[in-house]
């Protein structure tokens, strides 16, 4: 088993780039959110908003290193002199709906000085257009809570290929008290299926993390299996999509500490063959995942939440 630390609150940083950083950003918001929760956590220590010059808020250096959604709206960085950071304060029993209500500030926020929006935990700058509209009711990974970054590993041979297999990590879980996900020396030509494996773990360990959440109120510690089952259904669950005739592919993975798990530290678990798997891990990963879980870049919502 695995001992999870269950935090009393998260913070959870949304940072809005701005050349026109408004006067009062908790007006400007409660002028333009939508959501309920939101205006209700609008003044309370739950959501802290503070403006700051781009050089003194602490995430420019992350910003520039972050994932864009467009990657020609890169050079919009340069001219952005200041940072409204819309700080959450969440506990975890309280998410996703939370975690919604702060994003949906930071969006009211960006939408009244023309910002775009830096989430620190999933590493990313999302769209300029993002900053428009209202947070879907139904929550679902794929709304930009989850990224999954990708390097290579190994030894290049001069031609992009390196021997090791590539090496792939989430963002974004770390928000809702659940450890991030790795799965190391990834054959490359199984990298989608590895994509599709890691955001149907996400949803079967943070659907699982919440009954547990709402079964322990108030509980500090969860211990957490090592053998997780994962099912190639839940791709449609990460997308919150209607269900479309795949393959019922169900793959069993081991979950390993990987580093020190505690207080101060960002946890992280590896996700590979059961342990009791005997052939080497690259058979795993073209002979079992590969087959199993089906690689489906983007899938339109439900119409109906």
């Amino acid at each position: 088993m695995i001992d999870l630390d269950i935090p009393e609150t998260v913070a959870t940083p949304f940072v809005v780039a701005t050349d026109q950083p408004p006067h009062d950003p908790v007006t400007a918001a409660r002028a333009r959110v939508r959501q309920p929760l939101a205006a209700d956590l609008l003044g309370t220590p739950l959501v802290q908003i503070s403006t700051l010059p781009a050089g003194a808020s602490g995430y420019a250096e992350l910003m520039e290193g972050a994932a864009w959604a467009r990657p020609a709206d890169r050079p919009l960085l340069h001219k952005f002199t200041h940072h409204v950071v819309v700080m959450g304060h969440i506990p975890p029993v309280s998410q996703p709906g939370h975690g919604q209500a702060t994003r949906a500030i930071a969006r009211a926020v960006a939408e009244a000085c023309g910002g775009v929006i830096y989430d620190a935990w999933s590493h990313q700058v999302l769209s300029h257009d993002f900053r428009h509209g209202a947070e879907h009711p139904e929550f679902c990974l794929a709304d930009d809570w989850l990224a999954t970054f990708i390097t290579g590993g190994g030894h290049d041979d001069g031609l992009g290929a390196r021997d090791g297999g590539l090496s792939l990590a989430t963002a974004g879980l770390h928000r809702f008290a659940l450890p991030e996900l790795e799965a190391r020396a990834v054959p490359l030509s199984n990298v989608f299926a590895a994509v599709t494996l890691l955001r149907c773990l996400s949803v079967v360990l943070l659907s699982e993390h919440w009954d547990w959440l709402a079964c322990n109120p108030g509980a500090r510690t969860r211990r957490l299996a090592r053998r997780a089952r994962v099912e190639s259904r839940d791709v449609w669950r990460y997308w919150a999509a209607a269900p479309r005739p795949t393959a019922d592919g169900r793959v069993q993975v081991q979950l390993d500490e990987s580093g020190e798990i505690g207080p101060k530290t960002l946890p992280y678990l590896s996700v590979g063959p059961p342990d009791d798997f005997a052939s080497p891990a690259s058979e795993w990963w073209n002979d079992v995942v590969d087959l199993a879980m089906p690689y489906v870049p983007q899938a339109p919502r439900r119409t109906a939440a």
